[in-house]
């Protein structure tokens, strides 16, 4: 399994991302650590000023681009795949369609977590899911057609109110046969919120997990919380999980919090090998 961070060359209201407005430097200090890849969050893949810093960032280095996380385009633009709003879900539909673009120059996962957004109109609940369902298998569709995998991520209630729990997601997947397409990103920071066991929930799903985000219990780095990351590595199918990553808190600063993930999460594989 590589051990990823997640980065972003915007600054962002989202927290848990390393080394946020500074990418070029971030790379080249994930880079001499050890780590294999990156998860890069975008708000916009068509935006050319944007992703350049991606692609001049990751060319000196040897980082692999392993997946594409869109969030910002919620938290940023309020584009949201489950909006009741036509013309936000429209184009939350198109931004994601750009981000599948941009991932497949490197053969990366395009993530769907914080892009769902979440429905404050509870009375049209129903309604907007089913529109967020239809818009979903939309953008499965056109993933399919260009080779790209999504990893659909749970997210904890006090965030959305839409795909909380692993098995929530492997209900979308399988109501709509989507197991050649999605795969579950699983996250150990809302994984401890919504499940009652989190390594039941791995083991049961072990063939829908396509990756785990490693963030404890604070949202911090691996061993800075409660979470016992042995425990939960340990129960994955490691022929199917494409990586761990560091989504995680830059504190105190982003560097000490990747050298604390990397070292965590590379002394946890090899204990278990």
């Amino acid at each position: 399994m590589k051990i990823v961070a997640s980065i972003t060359p915007n600054k962002t209201k989202f927290g848990p991302l390393l080394f946020p407005g500074d990418l070029e430097y971030g790379c080249k200090f994930l880079s001499d650590l050890g780590y294999q890849g990156v998860e890069v969050s975008l708000r916009d893949s068509s935006n050319r000023e944007e992703t350049a810093v991606v692609e001049k960032s990751i060319q000196k280095t040897n980082l692999e681009v392993v997946a594409i996380a869109t969030g910002q385009s919620y938290i940023e633009d309020q584009f949201s795949l489950y909006s009741g709003d036509e013309i936000l879900r429209k184009k939350c539909i198109e931004r994601l369609k750009g981000h599948i673009d941009f991932a497949s120059h490197y053969g990366a996962a395009v993530i769907v977590g914080g892009i769902r957004g979440t429905i404050k109109a509870i009375q049209f609940y129903e309604e907007y899911i089913t529109l967020g369902e239809n818009a979903l298998l939309e953008i499965c569709n056109y993933a399919s057609k260009k080779g790209i995998k999504l990893f659909l991520e749970p997210v904890n209630r006090y965030e959305t109110n839409i795909i909380n729990s692993v098995n929530d997601a492997r209900q979308i997947i399988d109501k709509y046969d989507l197991h050649n397409v999605v795969k579950i990103l699983a996250d150990a920071f809302h994984m401890n919120i919504e499940e009652v066991d989190m390594e039941e929930a791995l083991v049961d799903n072990e063939d829908y997990i396509g990756a785990l985000h490693c963030a404890d219990s604070n949202r911090y780095a691996p061993s800075m919380g409660h979470t016992d990351f042995t425990k939960l590595v340990s129960k994955l199918n490691k022929q199917k999980v494409k990586y761990l990553g560091a989504e995680i808190l830059p504190w105190p600063d982003s560097e000490k919090a990747a050298e604390v993930a990397f070292n965590t999460l590379r002394s946890i594989i090899e204990s278990i090998r």
